[in-house]
């Protein structure tokens, strides 16, 4: 299988005031060859090199790029989804990717910052680890149902639905694919189970190394085995970024290959101060000098 590229823009929204700047982007992004642009979905995020409070919504950004693109896919790295009632994010998923014409990636994951989560969800705070899993798994159980069901009459610990019907549905058949931003064990299983695709970052604590990333791939494989999935329709993605010379860019992803990694998302990084068409030199280098490599 050859490895594929998606690409991600930095968290912070470098090209407010200059949005003709952004457009740009997203269709050299397009015309580039990367399969897909992937947008973090974070409201705040309390990183010392971005600025917190200066986020855009994600899954708007999302529909402006569908707009403006014809084949590219698009998706989130990831949304967290105990910061949304699942109800409501299932209707944003499914008119994006009607909007897009099926091209929509719905990354997922648990959540992770306390400071986005106190202001911009439902229950006001970040749940400890396991309540914060139970509450993902039953709000993507939600999700599935809306997706996949005439009407839907749901009585679980945290969510509740009574005859929900969620029109037009998604595209995509029976919905779009699911990648899942998980660490943990109960979060690997999980993903084995309901995903699509696994998509950790190399910045998190569980896969800053190739070896801890194929142990990864190994616990996922299992799982997909136990549950009787096919392991080949499974993808194993890894968000990662760009250094500032080409030959370390290929010898750090020939090594997560290497590991089992089949799909790598690139994030371009902040590297104030920002100047006009910066961005997309950064994303076409990246292009011409990485990507035919793989």
């Amino acid at each position: 299988m050859r490895l594929k590229f998606g690409v991600s823009p930095s968290p912070h929204p470098w090209w407010i005031g200059k949005v003709k700047e952004f457009e740009k982007w997203i269709m050299e992004a397009e015309n580039c060859g990367y399969d897909a642009i992937f947008l973090p979905d974070h409201y705040n995020l309390p990183v010392p090199m971005f600025p917190s409070n200066e986020l855009i919504d994600t899954w708007s950004t999302l529909a402006f790029i569908a707009a403006k693109t014809t084949h590219i896919k698009i998706g989130t790295c990831v949304t967290p989804l105990p910061r949304y009632l699942p109800s409501q994010l299932a209707k944003i998923i499914a008119t994006v990717d009607i909007l897009s014409n099926g091209r929509i990636i719905a990354g997922l994951g648990a959540g992770t910052f306390q400071e986005e989560f106190i202001n911009y969800s439902p229950q006001g705070c970040l749940d400890e680890p396991r309540k914060r899993v139970d509450r993902f798994l039953e709000g993507l159980q939600v999700m599935i149902k809306l997706w996949t069901m005439d009407k839907v009459t749901f009585n679980g610990r945290f969510y509740k639905l009574k005859e929900a019907v969620l029109l037009p549905k998604p595209v995509q058949k029976p919905y779009p694919p699911l990648w899942a931003g998980a660490v943990g064990s109960r979060m690997l299983r999980i993903s084995a189970k309901y995903f699509n695709a696994w998509v950790p970052s190399r910045g998190s604590t569980f896969t800053p190394t190739p070896e801890k990333y194929e142990a990864g791939v190994k616990i996922i494989t299992d799982y997909l085995k136990r549950y009787g999935r096919n392991t080949n329709e499974f993808t194993f993605a890894l968000l990662g970024w760009m250094t500032e010379k080409v030959v370390d860019d290929i010898d750090i992803i020939d090594k997560f290959v290497k590991a089992g990694c089949q799909y790598y998302i690139v994030e371009i990084p902040l590297t104030p101060p920002v100047k006009d068409g910066r961005y997309i030199q950064l994303i076409r280098k990246f292009a011409r000098e990485v990507m035919p490599s793989f």
